[in-house]
């Protein structure tokens, strides 16, 4: 490495650091996004420095939901392999979270690579505009959905612009693609064979009624995909255990196992797992050694968590954008026993202003879930979730309203009766501030 990048890396390193521990001691958030941002004022050309810096190449993943799960499952399988990961695990996509999470973690500033891989979810705004100064060595898409409008405009412009740049790729670059979801499909038919892989679910359990919710075809008008293509890896067999995971048959070419097992709920967690596993399968990892790797990894950062606070069972879940939400709502409606809600909804910046798309969510289901007993809204968008479930039509129970998250749960977990479990749905920035509270509660 030349004397002035490493100049630069060092004094980057430096600020990124710096900023970050300030940050947090006083108490102005996590420090995911701020010390990169400094540290891209400082050096525009910054990531010019840190791409080259990982020896086998880079791995984005992208998409509207499960890029943090998915990423979480191909660091866990990659370093199961013995390689050095650099990821961001935290969630920050935005450029400035890229740049963090890779100065934050052991820069090695006097050799001349940082780590075998870099893994890291990133935003579709974000992929959009810097694809090509990552120059990955493979794009993984999970889905397409609707999502804060006011930031990123229509499902069908962001397909046609990540199709644009596909297209335009001047290196080698490999995309995964999930086959279950036509907008994501149509991106594959630009690509040649070689370049493309395609991971989904087999069997008919692609449905509102299993908990896979996807958004038409945006590029035609009856909704049917425009082309149907062969899926290279897949699952179908499956049988789900509520919060303890799900089991199914895996395939691929000329391979069959049977009982796969993984610790993640939820039908779109078997899609989360499918899109590393593929991944994993392009790099050159081993498929047996990765399904034994899987029944090792866990729910990520407040992706359907359980912490225990007095005895009490409390999880939380991230729900920040419609089929998300939904696919936690049919996950619920698994739940046994009695339970009560706590929605924490923030319109702050990295949520969006317009939160207009809780009306878009299937709230109605929810109540199909059995001993529901109490209903809490907060956050700054309180008032407006109470509103939506007053409008679900929901069944007898006391609805509460209370701005302060901390204080909503305080008295709402004074209220819970032995064996009732509390169930948290929080969208991005309140799940960012209510897990760190609850986990120094939970100590």
């Amino acid at each position: 490495m030349m004397k002035r990048s490493k100049l630069v890396l060092w004094i980057a390193t430096l600020v990124v650091r710096f900023t970050y521990y300030l940050s947090r001691a006083l108490k102005m958030g996590e420090g995911s996004n701020m010390p990169g941002k400094v540290a891209l004022w400082l050096f525009p050309d910054l990531l010019t420095i840190l791409v080259p810096r990982y020896q086998k190449g880079l791995i984005l993943i992208t998409g509207t939901n499960g890029k943090t799960t998915t990423t979480k499952i191909l660091v866990e399988l990659i370093q199961g392999f013995g390689f050095k990961v650099t990821t961001n695990a935290r969630g920050a996509n935005l450029l400035s979270g890229i740049v963090t999470s890779i100065l934050l973690d052991p820069v090695r500033i006097k050799r001349e690579y940082a780590a075998d891989y870099g893994i890291f979810e990133i935003d579709e705004a974000v992929l959009i505009k810097y694809l090509n100064r990552f120059h990955p060595r493979i794009l993984v898409i999970t889905n397409f959905s609707n999502d804060q409008l006011d930031r990123y405009g229509e499902i069908d412009t962001n397909v046609n612009r990540i199709i644009d740049l596909v297209q335009g790729l001047e290196y080698q670059c490999q995309v995964v693609l999930n086959g279950n979801d036509p907008n994501v499909a149509r991106i594959g038919s630009v690509l040649k064979p070689e370049n493309r892989f395609f991971f989904g679910i087999k069997g008919g359990f692609v449905s509102s009624d299993t908990g896979i919710l996807i958004e038409k075809d945006t590029s035609v008008e009856d909704g049917t995909a425009m082309e149907s293509f062969e899926l290279n890896l897949w699952a179908d067999s499956i049988k789900t255990d509520y919060l303890n995971g799900s089991r199914f048959r895996l395939g691929t070419s000329g391979i069959s196992l049977d009982n796969v097992e993984i610790r993640l709920p939820g039908m779109f967690n078997i899609l989360n797992t499918l899109a590393a596993l593929a991944t994993g399968l392009l790099v050159g990892n081993d498929l047996f050694q990765m399904v034994n790797l899987l029944n090792k990894v866990t729910p990520s950062y407040g992706r359907s968590e359980c912490f225990n606070y007095r005895g009490i069972s409390v999880f939380l879940f991230l729900v920040k954008k419609p089929v998300g939400f939904n696919h936690i709502i049919h996950l619920l409606n698994q739940s046994p026993g009695n339970k009560r809600l706590l929605f924490l909804i923030n319109d702050l910046g990295a949520d969006g202003k317009d939160i207009s798309w809780i009306w878009d969510v299937y709230l109605e289901n929810l109540w199909k879930i059995p001993g529901i007993k109490e209903t809490v809204t907060s956050g700054t968008r309180a008032g407006d979730m109470a509103l939506r479930v007053k409008y679900s039509n929901p069944p007898p129970f006391t609805l509460n309203v209370d701005y302060s998250p901390r204080r909503a749960f305080k008295e709402l977990t004074g209220r819970i009766q032995p064996g009732e479990e509390l169930l948290v749905l929080a969208n991005y920035t309140s799940m960012s501030k209510f897990r760190p509270y609850l986990l120094k509660k939970c100590r």
